[in-house]
């Protein structure tokens, strides 16, 4: 079977028209979810340095660097814009990373930079998501063994097929063409270490990869020779990341089931697995208003090793914090409104309110391994989660979800998207132009240019 070139032509023909309703609806949620939440780490450094990137190195003005007053080369803008989506970890999760960090910048740059519709953007969204998953679930490695020999998990490798097929579908490539595409985007696959010491490497790697999908496209679109088998055969993409293949995966109801709607849209910016357990405590939070300064202790279940790995000590740099679960309720019960403020130098040092809040967090129950949890996530499902709050005065209440807002069965409507972007936005656009971007995107299939779309975005 001739996977690579199947896939480009399930791309190459795949129509606005033919799309569900809820599937159109889903691509234009994680748009403002995404940009959103890029936008809102302006004031991170790590956001800061890859604008800062892109601004010395200049260029044709082609496309916006969201949230800021730049335009530059589309492949820059997909690097920038990449690389905020992910600073805070707040966009989407997927069964095996963060799609909306590639297909997003890509797809939207490349269509600010041809002018492209409304529709065909939203065609490349969802054709970029179908792709990118397919290939990643067939290549997920053996976790009985694979990690203990120093491997990474490739997430920001099998990422750049979300921004090469969402560039090539904006291009008008046919289904030769996008495979060619993805060949190319299997040879500029960035390397996922082992290890990237927690540093904001983890980040700026989303970037590179929606600037290499980018630049797949742009290869093959000046007339490369193309090579059309990359992700075939016993040499295919799979055998250089990973230590098998499963290629039932490659066209599993292609067409039919759309795992774009499989989606998390993350609720708030911490690590996917610290989502529920945040829910649990916000709703108890809200429906009990209790003060912070009432809590004796906190008690989550079950303990993920992952929490005991990055989160039980004192966090002491930003993503470690966002791995934390005593760290995050922490903030969250110091101020419960989700920004970069929460994971500050000065939050992570080891004496403070936030080190001393923390301290009321402690784990009962079972352990579960974080592989275990993605498989779950992987069959549609999630972990349930128990928050337990005891107060000083004796009294216990607890919330037990399985769900965490964002998650495929308990997903995001519309209006809370456009609440979502507003809040995390109208700080730096201003409400004004974060109104009429969402407005623009609930009517996005009326726009012959995105170009029209992107104005909104720019921060004067």
């Amino acid at each position: 079977m001739q996977y690579t070139r199947l896939l480009g032509k399930y791309a190459s023909e795949l129509k606005y028209e033919d799309l569900p309703a809820e599937v159109i609806e889903q691509a234009k949620k994680i748009t403002l979810h995404t940009i959103a939440v890029a936008i809102a780490s302006m004031n991170v450094p790590t956001a800061q340095k890859a604008v800062e990137m892109v601004r010395r190195k200049g260029g044709t003005p082609e496309a916006t660097v969201w949230g800021t007053d730049l335009k530059v080369p589309v492949e820059e803008a997909g690097f920038a814009n990449g690389t905020t989506a992910d600073t805070l970890d707040w966009e989407d999760c997927t069964w095996t990373g963060h799609a909306s960090a590639g297909a997003i910048p890509a797809a939207f740059a490349m269509a600010e930079q041809q002018k492209a519709s409304g529709k065909r953007y939203l065609e490349a969204v969802v054709a970029a998501y179908e792709v990118y998953q397919r290939i990643a679930m067939s290549v997920q490695p053996d976790l009985s063994n694979y990690f203990g020999k120093g491997k990474g998990w490739g997430l920001v490798c099998w990422q750049i097929f979300s921004s090469t097929v969402a560039a090539g579908k904006i291009l008008g490539f046919d289904g030769d063409q996008i495979a060619a595409a993805i060949t190319k985007g299997a040879y500029l696959t960035p390397l996922t270490l082992g290890d990237t010491g927690l540093t904001d490497t983890y980040h700026v790697a989303h970037g590179v990869s929606a600037r290499c999908g980018i630049n797949s496209a742009l290869l093959t679109s000046i007339g490369f020779e193309p090579y059309l088998d990359g992700l075939d055969g016993n040499s295919g993409f799979w055998r250089q990341i990973c230590d098998r293949v499963d290629w039932d995966w490659l066209d599993r109801d292609l067409g039919k089931d759309y795992l774009i709607m499989q989606t998390l849209l993350k609720h708030w910016p911490v690590n996917v697995w610290i989502e529920a357990p945040l829910d649990g405590l916000d709703n108890l939070c809200r429906k009990y208003q209790f003060r912070t300064e009432e809590i004796a202790k906190i008690r989550v279940s079950p303990q993920l090793d992952i929490y005991t790995d990055k989160g039980m000590s004192r966090p002491y740099v930003f993503m470690q914090a966002q791995y934390s679960v005593p760290h995050c309720f922490a903030a969250y019960l110091d101020n419960p409104f989700p920004s970069e403020n929460w994971f500050t130098q000065e939050s992570r040092q080891p004496e403070g309110r936030i080190a001393e809040l923390s301290r009321l967090v402690e784990f009962f129950g079972p352990e579960m391994d974080r592989y275990e949890a993605f498989l779950i996530f992987m069959d549609r499902d999630f972990p349930e989660t128990t928050v337990e709050v005891t107060l000083k005065n004796g009294a216990t209440v607890a919330e037990t979800l399985k769900y965490p807002k964002g998650h495929p069965k308990n997903n995001y409507t519309f209006e809370e998207e456009r609440e979502h972007f507003m809040a995390r936005t109208a700080p730096y656009i201003g409400a004004e132009k974060a109104k009429q971007f969402v407005d623009a995107i609930e009517h996005l299939e009326e726009y012959s240019n995105v170009s029209e779309v992107a104005k909104y975005l720019i921060r004067e």
